[in-house]
């Protein structure tokens, strides 16, 4: 990427500041990526070494048929080690503990730093996905825009699919969500699809047969899919929060007040600084 597009995209990133990308996760997530950046050089080194005393056995390293292999594994299991956990970190953040400001801060700096555009395509989808749980809208639909501009376009085509659902579900705009099922059902049967692109496809699916319920006002049989969600030992505490916000709704659609308050006090409770939190408290 040109130093001018690096700079139209810091630009647009910037607008995260309007709505409080956390300043000391940005600086956090600069300070991983310096440090990935050397365990990659050292994971390098070992395997570059190794592979010279296989091609030129004559170059002994004194007693390196012992130190060679250890430090191989030590080196790379380090390097397995320091990925797993920022992973577990990252993945706390925003399906734990709900954190909308400390996601933004992550991707900003990630989407900067990483210059691999199928990774960046990644990171563009994970922060536009929470600034939809922000309740951001806006801001999440120009970035939807502009990601093909950034990032792999093929993805960047099948993940804006993916997320003007999400908009559209947000707004309760349930003929324009009609729209991009069709599109994404155009994308999964012409265009080559990876299994973590199924994966939120389905997910997608799942998401419109829900809305098509609420706007068929077919809400016990709603009601009982968001509770099989809200419910189930496996999911992430943010899916759990949704289900239950969209619970709380349909459950006062159905006057059924002692649901309609169970709902509510768990997305209250562990909602973070999502929007289905902060529309339930001021709703006080």
């Amino acid at each position: 990427m040109s130093k001018i597009k690096d700079k139209e995209l810091d630009e647009l990133l910037a607008e995260l500041d309007k709505v409080g990308a956390d300043k000391a996760e940005e600086e956090d997530t600069r300070r991983y990526i310096k440090t990935l950046r050397i365990w990659e050089l050292a994971v390098l080194l070992v395997l570059a070494v190794s592979i010279f005393t296989l091609i030129k056995p004559e170059f002994v390293i004194p007693k390196g048929d012992i130190i060679l292999p250890v430090l191989v594994a030590v080196v790379i299991i380090g390097y397995i080690f320091f990925l797993q956990k920022r992973r577990k970190y990252i993945s706390t953040i925003l399906f734990q503990d709900c954190n909308v400001e400390k996601m933004l801060g992550v991707q900003r700096i990630s989407i900067l730093k990483f210059r691999n555009k199928r990774e960046r395509a990644r990171n563009f989808y994970t922060m536009i996905k929470t600034l939809i749980m922000g309740g951001y809208t806006d801001l999440a639909q120009k970035y939807i825009d502009k990601m093909a501009e950034y990032a792999e376009p093929h993805l960047s085509r099948i993940y804006g699919a993916i997320l003007k659902m999400e908009v559209y579900l947000k707004l309760e705009d349930f003929r324009a969500m009609g729209r991009e099922m069709t599109e994404m059902k155009r994308i999964n049967k012409e265009e080559r699809i990876t299994p973590d692109i199924l994966q939120i496809y389905r997910s997608g699916a799942v998401i419109y047969e829900l809305a098509s319920k609420w706007d068929m006002e077919e809400y016990e049989a709603l009601l009982k899919m968001l509770e099989k969600v809200a419910t189930a030992a496996e999911v992430t505490n943010l899916a759990r929060v949704r289900a239950s916000y969209y619970a709380y709704r349909v459950a006062q659609k159905m006057g059924d007040k002692e649901k309609e308050q169970t709902y509510k006090n768990y997305v209250v409770e562990n909602g973070g600084t999502t929007f289905y939190k902060k529309e339930l408290v001021s709703a006080n």
